[in-house]
């Protein structure tokens, strides 16, 4: 019983990613890290910095 229990719960978990899934995924990724370089390079041109 516990089994089968155990199996529906998780049966959408154990299916595959489609091409919608992966390219969105993909592109949220892609963006992610796009505006990370971006805040990095905003702090780091920053005058008020006091880097070595």
């Amino acid at each position: 019983m516990s089994s089968d229990v155990t199996d529906i719960c998780f049966l959408p978990l154990l299916q595959m990613f489609d091409d919608q899934d992966l390219g969105f995924f993909a592109n949220f990724l892609g963006i992610f890290i796009f505006v990370l370089v971006i805040a990095y390079h905003f702090v780091m041109a920053d005058p008020k910095y006091e880097g070595n």
